[in-house]
């Protein structure tokens, strides 16, 4: 599989509960919740992969593995996410191929669409094949511009969520839905994307 960046100081960093940088991780999830939402976060992704340019993180995003643990998102849908998505994409979905991402936050205008990449030509590497989430307006609008095909399996309604309000304060503003993908095919979507402009820069990112 082709790395568009493998001359490129930016570096994914898997950052999981023993990680030393995990406080710190996690500190930039609950400020960047707090000051987006008036969120007060008290749990966290089991693992983060993390976008850094020497050292110094640009972006985060968690994830959790379905044959690991039940899914938070989970708590929105009246079926195990791998039972839904079986039914949607008229295909078997193995629970220990699917993946939920979560507490995404990015530092840095322009990195969510690389970190995306990376993110996802990893997991691909790693086994996984689908991928489900929870989008609010803002993040479903830019993965629409990034041509990612997506399903949305349901809304997020606060309702289910034990202490909703108090814990994710004005999140439910933003029109928070459930998403699904297929992870290769995202990929596909992005190196084709990342190419075409590699070529319009004249092999420059």
């Amino acid at each position: 599989m082709k790395d568009f960046f493998q001359d490129h100081p930016l570096q994914l960093a898997i950052v999981d509960r023993n990680h030393p940088d995990r406080a710190q991780v996690e500190h930039y999830i609950a400020q960047r919740y707090s000051l987006a939402f008036d969120a007060r976060l008290d749990t966290f992704m089991p693992t983060f992969m993390a976008l850094m340019d020497n050292n110094q993180i640009k972006s985060l995003c968690g994830y959790r593995v379905a044959g690991d643990e039940p899914l938070f998102l989970e708590q929105y849908l009246d079926q195990q996410a791998d039972v839904l998505l079986t039914q949607v994409f008229a295909k078997p979905v193995d629970r220990h191929q699917l993946i939920e991402f979560g507490q995404l936050a990015s530092f840095s205008k322009g990195f969510s669409s690389l970190h995306f990449l990376l993110m996802t030509q990893k997991l691909v590497e790693q086994g996984y094949e689908w991928c489900v989430f929870t989008a609010t307006d803002p993040l479903y609008a830019m993965m629409s511009r990034l041509g990612l095909d997506t399903v949305i399996l349901a809304e997020a309604d606060p309702s289910r969520i034990p202490d909703a309000e108090t814990i994710w304060g004005n999140y439910y503003q933003y029109q928070p839905r459930i998403v699904a993908g297929h992870l290769n095919g995202a990929l596909q979507q992005l190196q084709a994307l990342f190419a075409a402009r590699q070529h319009r820069l004249g092999g420059i990112l």
